[in-house]
């Protein structure tokens, strides 16, 4: 520790600890002045005598008469209390409970949907049906519809979502404009399929009324930000027209160097290659597919043996001095060699590879005849021209030109929330305040949502005169899955996005089973409604695995955590926070023979900033059993009491007081100890939300 110190006296960190004791909401003016009068005579610039270093008089006396003190003030600064409440408070404010019965699902009435469909009486079986958010609760059960009236329905609105093809093939008649049909250039289809034939999701997306409820609200979304989406495509595109051009003289690069390399360097023996590649070599070894090229003999020959120094090769150039005295060079090959023994072997042809030799080649030798191949791998032009354009186009993984379609990497659930609270999670309004809850996602909301935008960008960029195909997937991104660590390769980036590419969907799959995370089931998300994160935004959320108790009776916290993946927002203080995990997973078995426990769900203070305090007082007087327990009703009789303490009493009530081994009072070190606030955290399983839970 002292060599630390001493060598990085930058890391040495103190902390004055004030007893005031802070009104909430208040602001201060603090000044930091000398304790001892030795020191306020250096900082008045007053002479210092033996006497007053030996003696460390105070700087001022308190129970002197009432006068003025002047002190220099070596540093001092403004500041304002927060409202009342620490992160500990705040935390145990929370509830975990289920949320009403009326959030998740909205009622749809389709009694009387308009185009000449059939109407339903009011109560009619199928009449009502419940939409829900992006977000469902756990208890969330959405009514049936059942199979005749939605029949019925589906087969009147396929009949005038197809009609605009139906007419497009009768001649002389005009064209008709029908309602979209959400998805059709992604599948290239003008109409939809008939009943139980692929592709079963778009099918499904277009004859279900609340996916296409969803997928308008994604139209709706684009109509209302039409312009900044244009500019932002406009702009990708003339920056794409400025990379494909550097892809192109990539291009032209590698066929160059790959003509050039299998002309001059292929055709040459290894003693050659590397007499004229020499110089190169270093500078070349950084682009090997590895960081660290593996420890081989060739790797070994190339980067230390004098053979491949400058002074070795300039003696053995071609018209050097020792070429000029020799006729030629032996290359580095040896002369084919014979068997010792020739007799019988005309009766043996299939086994000549195990008669002795007359001459066995040197492992050295060996391991020079291989450097041909090692030398051509690092003078590829591919590799080479690859590591060139990353260094302006980082994220390219090779120089081959792709189809291109802007992208909008936004989360568009804030759009959604913005234009459609309901839509996020229905009666959002009732979550109580002070409560944490236990949401899953919606897949098949949230794909429909993301073809209805997908699709009229499409149209938008038509209408524009944007080169399309209309088949790109502009917006891949719905929660806001942003952290402190950015994706470095496409793995990484694909992990984040919500859904793949609509084109890539199989014609076999349904809505809500494309999610790029690989989870065909929605994830869990906590929703936490308080102050505590919007106080202490650098708190940690995160899950916690359990494991079962020795005697298998509890679910005890384990050490296995998940981070979020992704989050959310609702001003002013709703959170929501989405896991890679799965209803079953976090509800685990009901028993330590079913299997596995479960998950917590853990919010913790910031353990890097450690904190020095007392805790909110519930009681008045008394000792605590641990020094961690102290409040500040300790200090007082009463509430009256404490409101009538100014500075941190030492000789009050705790006084002679040793808790923990540690006394009341006795120095700075100790008080740091007691005042010192261990981060908080608390652990809630899973089970409290989930149906079934025990």
């Amino acid at each position: 520790m002292q060599k630390l110190l001493h060598d990085h006296p930058e890391r040495t960190l103190s902390r004055l600890l004030a007893p005031r004791r802070l009104d909430p909401n208040t602001a201060y003016y603090a000044c930091l002045v000398p304790t001892y009068d030795v020191g306020r005579k250096a900082g008045l610039g007053e002479p210092i005598t033996l006497e007053d270093e030996q003696t460390l008089k105070q700087a001022w006396v308190k129970n002197a008469a009432p006068g003025p003190v002047t002190l220099p003030v070596f540093f001092q600064w403004e500041f304002r209390t927060g409202l009342a409440g620490d992160f500990e408070s705040l935390a145990r404010r929370l509830k975990a409970q289920p949320l009403p019965s009326t959030v998740g699902l909205r009622p749809v009435d389709i009694r009387t949907p308009g185009w000449g469909m059939p109407t339903l009486s009011p109560g009619a079986p199928g009449s009502l049906l419940d939409l829900g958010g992006a977000l469902l609760t756990p208890e969330t059960q959405p009514r049936a519809w059942p199979d005749q009236p939605r029949k019925t329905f589906q087969l009147a609105l396929g009949a005038i979502l197809n009609a605009p093809a139906a007419m497009a093939g009768t001649s002389g008649a005009p064209a008709l404009l029908g309602p979209p049909l959400y998805g059709q250039w992604y599948v290239d289809l003008d109409s939809l399929p008939p009943a139980d034939q692929p592709p079963h999701w778009f099918r499904v997306l277009n004859l279900d009324p609340r996916h296409r409820i969803a997928a308008g609200i994604g139209t709706m979304v684009i109509q209302q930000e039409q312009e900044p989406l244009m500019a932002s495509a406009w702009d990708q595109l003339e920056q794409e027209r400025r990379d494909r051009q550097r892809l192109k003289c990539a291009q032209l690069a590698e066929a160059v160097g790959d003509s050039l390399s299998k002309k001059h360097f292929a055709a040459l023996d290894p003693a050659r290659l590397l007499q004229l590649t020499g110089p190169a070599l270093r500078a070349l070894t950084g682009i090997a597919t590895s960081p660290t090229p593996p420890p081989t003999a060739a790797n070994t020959l190339l980067s230390g043996h004098p053979a491949v120094t400058g002074a070795f090769r300039r003696l053995t150039r071609v018209h050097g001095p020792i070429a000029s005295h020799a006729a030629t060079l032996d290359a580095i090959r040896l002369p084919a060699t014979s068997p010792a023994s020739t007799s019988g072997q005309a009766f043996r042809p299939f086994m000549q590879f195990s008669v002795a030799t007359k001459q066995r080649q040197a492992p050295a030798l060996r391991e020079w005849s291989e450097l041909k191949v090692e030398m051509l791998r690092r003078l590829a032009p591919k590799e080479a021209v690859l590591a060139a354009v990353k260094k302006t186009m980082p994220t390219v993984e090779n120089t081959e030109l792709t189809t291109f379609a802007p992208s909008f990497p936004q989360p568009m659930y804030e759009p959604l929330r913005d234009y459609a609270p309901d839509l996020l999670l229905p009666g959002m309004d009732q979550v109580p305040s002070s409560t944490i809850a236990l949401l899953k996602t919606n897949p098949e909301l949230i794909e429909a949502y993301m073809v209805g935008l997908n699709h009229e960008m499409s149209r938008e960029l038509l209408w524009r005169g944007f080169p399309t195909d209309q088949r790109g997937t502009y917006f891949r991104q719905f929660w806001d899955a942003g952290g402190d660590e950015l994706p470095s390769t496409d793995a990484e980036r694909e992990a984040r996005f919500d859904i793949t590419r609509i084109t890539s969907w199989a014609a076999d799959s349904r809505l809500g089973s494309h999610s790029a995370r690989g989870s065909a089931v929605g994830q869990m998300v906590l929703l936490i409604r308080g102050d505590l994160l919007r106080r202490y935004p650098r708190a940690m959320v995160y899950a916690l695995e359990s494991v079962w108790s020795a005697d298998g009776t509890r679910r005890e916290l384990g050490t296995v955590e998940r981070y979020p993946i992704f989050r959310a927002t609702q001003a002013p203080d709703i959170t929501m926070l989405g896991f890679p995990l799965t209803e079953a997973d976090v509800r685990g078995a009901d028993n330590k023979a079913g299997g596995h426990p479960g998950w917590f769900f853990v919010l913790q203070e910031q353990p890097t900033e450690p904190r020095f305090g007392m805790d909110i007082p519930t009681t008045y007087g008394g000792t605590p059993a641990h020094w961690r327990d102290l409040t500040w009703g300790h200090l007082a009789e009463d509430e009256a009491a404490l409101k009538q303490i100014v500075y941190v009493p030492i000789d009050g009530l705790l006084k002679d007081a040793v808790v923990d081994q540690i006394p009341w009072g006795k120095n700075s070190a100790h008080m740091a100890t007691i005042t010192r606030q261990p981060p908080f955290r608390v652990a809630v399983h899973a089970r409290t939300w989930l149906p079934g839970r025990q």
